[in-house]
């Protein structure tokens, strides 16, 4: 699984293709429950984790539409492709490279992308630093020494408080 985290898939990928990924490094029970697991075919949350899924999928990538009736070959096809798996018979890779995941936004999207950015875009701070009070000015210009009680009423020392 280590594998998995490293290369960047382990936020995308489908647990169809996770319990694929056991099942060929795993003994006859995970490879069981693997098999169980494409026979009841996926539930509401699996798919659509499936769909964020074939959105990131790399072109190069024939992705079925669904989870629905995959079988363990398909599975194992994918994980081929996707540079998780190799070999006859398919046995997980011990170190995946590292991929780059390439959103495709629609017209819709790209508008709500833009409002965020734009959100977040504030240009300049709203209280310049040179107009906020000093430390000086707030504490009364009494110098605190390092050890001594924060003059905020923190309860901490300064020099764990204000005093960085």
């Amino acid at each position: 699984m280590g594998g998995l985290i490293d290369s960047g898939w382990a936020a995308w990928l489908p647990t169809e293709l996770v319990a694929a990924l056991e099942a060929l490094d795993g003994n006859a029970a995970a490879r069981r429950a693997f098999a169980k697991r494409l026979a009841n075919g996926p539930d509401d949350e699996a798919r659509e984790r499936w769909s964020r899924f074939a959105l990131v999928a790399p072109s190069r990538i024939d992705v079925p539409a669904g989870a629905d009736g995959l079988t363990p070959e398909d599975c194992w096809a994918l994980l081929e492709d996707l540079g998780l798996a190799g070999g006859d018979p398919p046995r997980p890779v011990a170190q995946p490279e590292p991929v780059e995941l390439v959103l495709t936004l629609d017209a819709e999207q790209m508008r709500e992308l833009e409002q965020v950015r734009m959100a977040r875009d504030v240009g300049e701070p709203a209280t310049p630093v040179d107009a906020l009070p000093s430390l000086e000015a707030r504490f009364g210009g009494a110098r605190v020494g390092r050890n001594d009680p924060c003059p905020c009423g923190s309860g901490k020392k300064f020099k764990r408080c204000h005093g960085s």
